[in-house]
């Protein structure tokens, strides 16, 4: 007999973990994936072994290869779609900025992606980040004057700007038109 046929993939631990790292209740992945709240904790706890439909579902419902929940690895070729569902979005208190986040769970720790819009008039302040980290900047539509340490400018469409994240830093709109923005930070 073969022996890696012998042993039987973890795939209630692997299912576990990427729910987790999805950020997704029990609830919600049988939403996403028509397999019920109760099915999918008996698969994570090893009380039942799923058929191949059944992890190919929770598989689409994750959005990951059938792979990561067999062998509990992602595929060499990596391909990762986050849709505008699940991009969760941060507005400011005075409800004038905009952060809709791009990053995927599955993406390297340290990267952030952001589209951020910006209304007339306000002013984002961040404190620095961890020392090392970059700010990266592309202005879609508008106009921002961006602010790091002592260095001040104006950016505008089609405008880039790496800066370092590590200091105070701040975008101001001071137009009378909204502003959009890509934003990436890298630690």
């Amino acid at each position: 007999m073969n022996k890696k046929a012998e042993k039987v993939p973890p795939v209630g631990q692997n299912l576990k973990q990427e729910r987790i790292k999805h950020h997704l209740s029990l609830g919600e992945l049988a939403a996403a994936s028509g397999i019920s709240k109760a099915m999918l904790s008996q698969i994570e706890s090893g009380k039942v072994n799923p058929t191949l439909v059944t992890i190919w579902k929770i598989a689409n419902a994750l959005s990951v290869d059938i792979a990561v929940l067999i062998k509990g690895e992602e595929k060499a070729d990596y391909f990762h779609r986050l849709s505008d569902e699940q991009q969760a979005e941060i507005l400011s208190d005075d409800g004038k900025v905009l952060f809709k986040i791009l990053t995927a769970p599955s993406m390297p720790e340290g990267l952030e992606m952001y589209h951020i819009t910006v209304e007339p008039g306000a002013i984002h302040v961040s404190e620095p980040h961890s020392s090392g980290c970059k700010e990266f900047v592309f202005v879609f539509k508008g106009s921002v004057t961006v602010t790091n340490g002592e260095h001040r400018l104006i950016l505008n469409q089609g405008d880039f700007l790496a800066y370092d994240g590590g200091l105070p830093h701040s975008i101001e709109n001071h137009t009378k038109k909204s502003a959009e923005l890509h934003m990436t930070d890298f630690s």
